[in-house]
């Protein structure tokens, strides 16, 4: 399936608000809901995303909390679609005023009715405790509640992607986190309070084991399972092999698929079966920090791109099931997409450039000391939950060593790995993949991650770039749209704030006794999709 991605879809919804009012009907139900023996009572999930705590900043609970506790007000749909969640339509004239109509019957998990003041004092809540809510919606002015069914949100400036920021964030209970002045510190059964069609019945943290049961009194559709378990796994290994003996029926993976080293062995198996779809996000890209010092030299990094082998790290990774986007970083489905000149593997060229740029081995040990003659040792960050992060960053250490540069790898646990890039940055390079929803937001392409004033892994601060970036937020007209994103693509390709290593299809393995499995390009095999319509065959 090839995704539209979010750029095309606001385009179409700017032309219907603008004229009236949108309305659409939610993609998040089946018209003929499972009955009788086609139901499923349980539904067993595999996953090495752990939950640390069961409190809203955990970052492993909050995936799992929007997919079956809590909804937004407008979510994701299969084709990449912007649809109906707790809202059930908008308007705007501006992209600055924007006007959100909610569901009138939906209610929380203790009975009480969801209103849009809940909505407004989430907006709120978040601001105040979410270290990363600048990132997002820093442009959001104020939010409104007229009434119990109506949201308005001002923005400080027109934002053609507002509708996909607001789809990450999912909906509190005001009479609850109202009293909550440290989410971090709550986790008592209140905190799992949500509007969505499961509840959080039990977590042991020692095995990492969350237990959900559908919520009878569910305002909307009742989904075609009646127990969801969520069991954690050290590693993939060891998930794939209670796959493969039927312990779990399907592995999840928030915004990724899985090695192409399992395919064989699961294709050996008549219960499973193996959808493969085209990856909106990137699976291995090396970032600079442009803000530390010899990493905002352009020609250092363009040096640094021509000492890759692209081509053998993606035989080795994918297996036939990648590929080597250009050096304009978008993946070929994304809208607008601009083909620009191809990565290069060239050890000659990089070692030129690196000359070029004062990179030189002065002392003659095989390494290159940096253009002020300092002892050059730059450090590569890898997530160690990340087994092939790991090992392509070891490809990437004997390519740079080829050309004498000396790097070091610092192998970090996810939580401090994100609290470098996202707050710290004090990173000098990394090597991390990106995700469907992270190239839509900011102003898409990838903007989010290179913006230093979103999240800003590249830390990029250049007025060409942030120009191009800011009128891609505010310009409608398709064809400008089309040149604007394509000037972001040469700017990436010239500039070289990050380098896609190499990009793998989602190979995502299900169990062929259950019909119904939907893959959502933002949210994985865990959606309102498979939730609602996932039967018997």
């Amino acid at each position: 399936m090839k995704y539209i991605t979010k750029l095309l879809i606001i385009t179409v919804l700017i032309s219907c608000v603008l004229l009236s009012g949108c309305t659409q009907t939610s993609e998040n139900s089946t018209d003929s809901p499972t009955v009788g023996d086609n139901r499923i009572q349980k539904l067993v999930i595999g996953t090495t995303n752990k939950v640390e705590d069961t409190n809203m900043n955990d970052y492993s609970f909050g995936l799992f909390s929007s997919r079956l506790t809590h909804r937004a007000l407008v979510t994701i749909g299969a084709n990449g679609d912007i649809v109906p969640d707790l809202a059930t339509s908008w308007d705007t004239s501006d992209l600055k005023t924007w006007t959100f109509h909610m569901v009138g019957n939906a209610t929380w998990h203790d009975g009480k009715p969801l209103t849009a003041q809940d909505v407004r004092f989430t907006m709120d809540y978040q601001k105040k405790n979410n270290p990363t809510w600048k990132s997002v919606f820093a442009g959001l002015l104020s939010v409104e509640a007229p009434d119990n069914q109506t949201v308005i949100m001002t923005l400080d400036k027109p934002g053609f992607n507002f509708l996909i920021n607001l789809a990450t964030c999912r909906v509190l209970p005001e009479h609850i986190y109202k009293n909550v002045e440290d989410p971090k510190k709550f986790n008592t059964p209140d905190a799992w309070i949500g509007t969505g069609p499961y509840v959080l019945k039990s977590f042991d943290k020692a095995t990492g084991l969350l237990h959900y049961e559908i919520y009878d009194q569910y305002w909307g559709q009742s989904p075609a399972i009646d127990q969801i378990d969520i069991r954690y796994f050290a590693n993939t290994d060891t998930m794939m092999l209670a796959f493969q003996k039927g312990e779990i029926d399907v592995p999840y993976a928030y915004a990724t698929g899985y090695s192409p080293y399992y395919v064989p062995k699961l294709l050996d198996n008549e219960n499973i079966g193996i959808m493969t779809q085209k990856n909106g996000g990137i699976t291995s890209v090396l970032w600079f920090n442009e803000n530390k010092t010899y990493f905002d030299s352009k020609t250092f990094r363009q040096a640094v791109s021509y000492a890759i082998d692209y081509e053998e790290m993606k035989n080795i990774f994918t297996s036939g099931y990648g590929s080597i986007p250009d050096a304009g970083f978008v993946p070929q489905s994304t809208l607008y997409y601009k083909e620009t000149r191809p990565l290069a593997y060239d050890v000659n060229k990089s070692k030129d450039l690196l000359d070029a740029a004062g990179f030189k081995d002065t002392n003659g040990d095989g390494f290159r000391e940096a253009p002020d003659g300092k002892k050059f040792q730059p450090v590569l960050l890898i997530r160690s939950d990340k087994v092939e992060h790991v090992r392509a960053a070891e490809m990437l250490k004997k390519y740079m060593n080829a050309v004498g540069i000396d790097v070091q790898l610092k192998i970090m646990d996810r939580s401090s790995f994100g609290d470098i890039l996202d707050f710290e940055k004090t990173h000098e390079m990394a090597l991390a993949r990106t995700t469907y929803a992270g190239m839509q937001t900011g102003s898409g392409y990838g903007s989010s991650y290179i913006d230093q004033r979103i999240y800003g892994w590249s830390m990029v601060n250049d007025s060409k770039f942030q120009t191009i970036v800011d009128q891609l937020m505010t310009t409608i007209d398709s064809e400008k749209r089309r040149d604007l994103a394509g000037q972001l693509q040469d700017y990436y390709a010239d500039e070289m704030p990050a380098i896609t290593v190499y990009n793998m299809d989602i190979i995502q393995p299900y169990n062929k006794n259950y019909v119904g499995w939907v893959y959502n390009p933002s949210s994985g095999i865990l959606n309102y999709d498979t939730l609602f319509g996932l039967h018997k065959a």
